[in-house]
């Protein structure tokens, strides 16, 4: 039903001839301008560490690094350093912070922008070589800071709901729907050419398809590389390896010019992204301060905490850092697993009580009952609910709905009768509520009746969450059938930084 939706949708844009807004608010946080840090990367067709990178708050002026040859790790891994201390002074790391007093030993929320999801991947991949790395070179121990942030931070952009790392291209999808087919949607000039200021729909077009035709990904164009950079690397190696760096200054410069162009492009496409959603005449989803919130809590335990034990170096509580690999065995699988779909749903939960798109969605899922309340009886003990839609909820006797705007408002499913579409309801409050929304009365006020409601599911993120739990703390000498899946974490091995 969602992919349905999702194309109807595609084709009322494409009849209208622009990108129209996706619900009536935004469901997507755009931090302060000190909180939000761009960050892109280029790099080398085969190689897997950036050849040069941007990074700067918004709204200030970028820098830009990069090395005349990314083959040369000792090269790439100077650059990385002054990289590392800046991203790590963003995100408070307590060795990179001058104010390291009682007090602001505390994560604030801060988040990090890139132009895509390839962008993604090098982070993963700087984490490999520097989370773990024994290499002897000066300053490794601020490489190994950063590459367990990365790493940090490419797990977290795995977590449904989580507001510190924005991919700019998915922030615009979820804020606004385009017409066109979902692997042009990734590319983030594409989808800043159907929002620009034309006034047709072909000149839309046409300026989306100019757009289209410039990478925003980490991989360079191939014809740029091979007509512009190939000559200026070669240039590059013709002297001996130890001479090089004395010898290419000029060329290192002049393929340093021609990186910085194209990052400088990258970073102010996620630039006018920022400014696009800010511009927007729609508030922001209420629901985001509490993902914003859940968000700030679980990257601290994630990242900030560990680090803050690796600082202290107590070797009583030595930290605890997320694996390279991701899920190791079947156990751990499981718990990840359990503890997505938690957050997915506790996503949906606070998103969808402010966006009434959301909840249309979620009623054609079945996820939910849109009618009136019949009649109140027993004091307000029981509700009789008529509902007109949808047809078929896939709705169970002793869940619970909650009424759309007021969370906290639930009520138990006693009976339902899909013939003459009449539900018995439970109410799960007493008397009137206020600070949860609009003001709920109490459930015996005879104000509920004739009232079109729209009651949504309210799944037990909690109780999913919980069961990870237990999953994980399943005992490996009890009968598990997992265990027949597993392996030794101890038998993987780790990737290094010392790979010359």
């Amino acid at each position: 039903m969602s992919g349905e939706l999702e194309t109807i949708r595609r084709i009322t844009a494409w009849h209208v001839g622009s990108a129209l807004p996706r619900g009536e608010v935004i469901n997507v946080h755009v931090a302060d301008n000190d909180e939000i840090l761009i960050l892109s990367f280029v790099r080398m067709g085969g190689e897997s560490l950036p050849w040069g990178v941007a990074l700067g708050l918004m709204g200030e002026e970028a820098e830009f690094f990069s090395v005349a040859d990314p083959r040369n790790r000792d090269l790439v891994a100077t650059s990385l350093v002054e990289v590392a201390k800046r991203v790590l002074i963003h995100f408070g790391h307590p060795d990179f912070t001058e104010n390291t007093d009682e007090t602001a030993m505390m994560y604030r929320h801060r988040q990090i922008w890139v132009p895509g999801r390839s962008h993604l991947d090098l982070l993963h991949t700087i984490a490999f070589a520097y989370a773990r790395t024994t290499w002897d070179r000066p300053e490794i121990e601020v490489l190994r800071a950063f590459g367990q942030l990365c790493n940090c931070l490419f797990v977290e952009s795995q977590r449904p709901g989580q507001q510190t790392v924005i991919v700019a291209s998915d922030a615009l999808k979820i804020a606004h729907i385009f017409p066109g087919s979902s692997v042009r949607q990734g590319h983030l000039g594409y989808l800043l050419g159907w929002l620009g200021r034309q006034r047709t729909r072909q000149t839309r077009l046409v300026a989306a398809h100019a757009a289209e035709k410039l990478s925003v990904a980490a991989m360079l164009d191939p014809e740029l590389e091979r007509s512009q950079l190939g000559p200026l690397v070669e240039k590059w190696n013709e002297p001996a390896w130890d001479e090089r760096v004395s010898k290419g200054k000029k060329t290192a410069v002049a393929i340093s010019l021609v990186l910085q162009t194209e990052l400088e492009r990258r970073h102010q496409l996620v630039e006018s992204t920022i400014e696009i959603l800010r511009q927007d005449a729609r508030a922001y989803n209420s629901g985001l301060t509490d993902l914003v919130r859940i968000g700030t809590d679980k990257f601290s335990k994630l990242w900030f905490d560990n680090a803050l034990r690796e600082s202290a170096g107590n070797i009583d509580e030595r930290p605890f850092w997320p694996g390279l690999w991701g899920d190791v065995n079947a156990r751990e699988a499981s718990f990840a697993y359990h503890q997505r779909v938690a957050a997915d749903r506790e996503r949906v939960h606070f998103l969808v009580h402010g966006d009434p798109e959301l909840q249309n969605e979620e009623l054609m899922k079945g996820h939910g009952l849109r009618g009136k309340v019949k009649s109140v009886s027993g004091n307000g003990s029981t509700w009789t609910f008529i509902y007109d839609y949808p047809e078929l909820p896939s709705l169970k006797i002793g869940g619970t709905l909650s009424i759309a705007g007021i969370p906290k408002c639930s009520l138990t499913i006693v009976s339902i009768d899909p013939e003459t579409r009449e539900v018995i309801l439970v109410p799960g409050w007493k008397s009137r509520k206020t600070g949860v929304g609009p003001a709920a009365e109490a459930p015996s006020d005879r104000s509920w009746l004739r009232q079109t409601l729209i009651l949504l599911e309210d799944f037990p993120a909690n109780l999913v969450a919980k069961l990870s739990y237990k999953v994980a703390k399943q005992s490996e000498t009890d009968f598990d059938i997992l265990d027949y899946f597993s392996f030794e974490a101890d038998d993987v091995p780790v990737a290094g930084g010392d790979d010359e």
